[in-house]
């Protein structure tokens, strides 16, 4: 009896026994369906529900725009959520880059001449637009101290003066059609010679050279530390700047709103806040 008694505890439950064993399967299925979850959540965090990387758009823009463009290119993420990294040189330089980068989206040189000297060679250029004009000037120290007061001054030998170099950049090889206009012979002189049209300010504002000539736009952002004379619109050249998709654009759909966003209201309301101009002065 008391072997069938002891066998009868294991095989009988009591109501108190069942009210235990449910609250234990509940227990375990609350701990499993836990486990699930934190599974679920590790799934997630590790890449499944991760926010995409913000998009980088690589553009090659000459020096001279720089204030232009890195007002344009903090508004244009601002407004899209699309970065884009912008790499400065002068234009001869830059073509060189842009031709052997198939990262890169954009391209706006300081002419357009390098946009349709790239399509030329590398048939890479999907579309363009055109964005702004660069107007050359003279420019001086404050106060003219050396009373520099037109093109054939570059000629006097009391004179330090500085030019772009014209396989470098825009504005050297801008000079060379301008003196060449004005009778002048620019290769006769012994100039300081740049990369970008930026250094030519920075000589000027320095008083490292007496004069140079730069892009209006150039001479707006240093007026405080310089003076500037007037080129005449009968030699002087104007110079067209575009900005280009490229064919090979790693992120065409955002490098064509880029575009459209150089051409926008804001675009051009930047562009002149920053002392460019969206308007020809003169034909």
């Amino acid at each position: 009896m008391a072997a069938n008694y002891h066998t009868g505890l294991n095989l009988v439950w009591g109501p108190y026994d069942v009210i235990r064993r449910q609250h234990t399967v509940n227990h375990s299925g609350m701990k499993n369906l836990a486990g699930v979850a934190v599974l679920l959540l590790l799934a997630w965090l590790g890449g499944c529900g991760r926010p995409p990387e913000a998009i980088h758009l690589r553009l090659y823009t000459g020096a001279g725009l720089r204030d232009a463009v890195e007002a344009l290119t903090a508004a244009f993420q601002q407004e899209t959520g699309v970065a884009v990294d912008a790499d400065y040189a002068g234009s001869g330089v830059l073509i060189s880059r842009a031709k052997g980068d198939p990262q890169a989206d954009l391209f706006m040189p300081g002419d357009v001449w390098y946009v349709e000297r790239l399509a030329e060679v590398t048939d890479n250029v999907a579309e363009r637009v055109q964005v702004s004009y660069f107007v050359p000037t003279i420019i001086v120290a404050k106060g003219n101290p050396k009373k520099v007061s037109s093109l054939q001054d570059f000629a006097r030998p009391d004179l330090k003066v500085a030019l772009g170099n014209p396989q470098a950049c825009q504005i050297g090889r801008l000079c060379v059609k301008i003196f060449a206009k004005a009778g002048l012979d620019s290769a006769a002189w012994k100039t300081k010679e740049s990369l970008t049209v930026n250094e030519l300010g920075l000589w000027v504002q320095m008083r490292d050279v007496d004069a140079a000539i730069v892009w209006d736009a150039i001479a707006e952002g240093i007026r405080d530390s310089v003076d500037t004379i007037e080129i005449p619109a009968a030699v002087n050249e104007i110079s067209t700047v575009v900005c280009a998709r490229l064919k090979s654009a790693p992120h065409p759909k955002e490098a064509q709103r880029f575009l459209q966003f150089l051409v926008s209201p804001t675009g051009q309301r930047l562009l002149k806040e920053n002392g460019y101009r969206t308007e020809r002065p003169y034909p």
